[in-house]
């Protein structure tokens, strides 16, 4: 089209400047052929430059073909900071600004690529920070949260690496706080075993009417010892109920001195805005040198939409020792309130009760505190927690 207008204004030209001299009808052809040229230069640069990503608002995503076929690289991350008022214990009180009230502050990398058609590569690297201190977490692993590669199609995910545990997953599924603040996961009252293993192998099953697996092997690798892992869990959806059930027997390099095995049944129900929570957890440790123990531990917990914007939570948690003296008991009551504040923002406020019996000195904390509060065995220990989260 705009040749087509060139070219008729290069007619309209040449036909006014008819009575002209030829030298300068010449000339003006001359100048009329360079300024087509130099638009179709143009237009040719225009058609191969590479159009600007709209503005999202979500994580950065790296892609390129020479990456293989439907190549990304996501960067994420969150951030968790709050302060902490405690009381209660005999020690005294405490005020402490912390990292990592309802998530762990965490710097991560992920993506993949298609391998062939149906198979896609995958992997996922995560650091935990402190962020009140500027500290690594995780005992100061570059990646302690999370760090594997593998496969996906459609008979499932394999992976292998640093990663989360099956059952751990699980039973903070029916944690109210998600092992946040004040959750009776976070302080012992309920055991999850150990969070992630490293060596470890972990494969999903795709979901078959609302049946789902998870499998867990994390390979000790010393010489002349057993020391592995497993898990399982297995998970059912339908309609608005779910439920899971998970076992994991721990002789890994992590606890060369100890023996764990850690059952646990949860169960989930939507009622309209609320979500109802509970599970039970039997948790059993046989060290190499001691006495073997027993724990019989529950909670029950609710999510409610309250607001647009606001979210009401609700947990209460017990656990118990088996023939301990003194008497090793504890339980948690906590109340929470998470206020959005924009697409990736929010504030919140918890407070979290503890009682404990003689033996016992559990207290509230985050889910990944650089420090805690202590108490004296038997203390109860109250905590009341501020705080602000962003991601990306």
């Amino acid at each position: 089209m705009k040749k087509l207008v060139l070219a008729m204004t290069a007619a309209g030209l040449c036909s006014a400047f008819a009575p002209a001299q030829a030298s300068e009808l010449d000339d003006l052809k001359a100048n009329m052929q360079k300024m087509m040229e130099r638009i179709a230069q143009l237009e040719a640069q225009a058609k191969e430059a590479p159009r600007a990503a709209p503005a999202t608002g979500k994580a950065p995503v790296i892609s390129n073909s020479s990456l293989g076929a439907n190549a990304n690289v996501t960067v994420y991350g969150k951030i968790d900071l709050f302060t902490e008022y405690n009381s209660g214990g005999g020690q005294g009180d405490r005020l402490s600004l912390e990292s990592g009230g309802l998530n762990g502050t965490r710097l991560g990398v992920k993506g993949g690529a298609d391998i062939t058609e149906g198979v896609r590569g995958v992997f996922q690297l995560e650091s935990g920070i402190f962020l009140n201190k500027g500290t690594l977490a995780q005992g100061g692993r570059l990646l302690g949260r999370q760090a594997y590669a593998g496969i996906e199609g459609k008979y499932g995910r394999l992976t292998a690496g640093r990663q989360y545990s099956p059952v751990y997953n699980a039973i903070i599924n029916y944690d109210a706080y998600e092992q946040g603040y004040g959750s009776p996961t976070t302080d012992g009252n309920v055991s999850t075993g150990a969070t992630r293993f490293d060596n470890s192998l972990v494969y999903a099953t795709p979901k078959f009417k609302g049946l789902s697996a998870n499998l867990m092997l994390a390979l000790g690798g010393e010489t002349g010892k057993s020391s592995d892992a497993i898990a399982l869990a297995v998970n059912y959806e339908h309609g608005p109920f779910d439920m899971s059930v998970a076992y994991q027997d721990d002789d890994h390099a992590s606890s060369t001195t100890t023996h764990t095995e850690n059952a646990f049944i949860g169960v989930g129900y939507q009622i309209m805005k609320t979500k109802l929570l509970a599970g039970y957890g039997h948790a059993v440790t046989t060290p190499d040198a001691g006495l073997k123990t027993t724990r019989h531990e529950w909670m029950v917990g609710s999510r409610t939409a309250v607001t647009g914007t606001g979210k009401l939570l609700l947990s209460y948690g017990e656990g118990k020792t088996e023939n301990s003296t003194p008497d090793n008991k504890g339980s948690v009551a906590t109340i929470g309130w998470i206020e959005s504040i924009g697409a990736q923002s929010a504030i919140y406020g918890v407070f979290s009760a503890h009682k404990n019996n003689a033996g016992s000195a559990l207290v509230p904390m985050g889910t990944s505190s650089a420090g805690n509060y202590t108490v004296n065995p038997g203390d109860s220990a109250y905590g009341l927690a501020l705080g602000y989260q962003y991601w990306f």
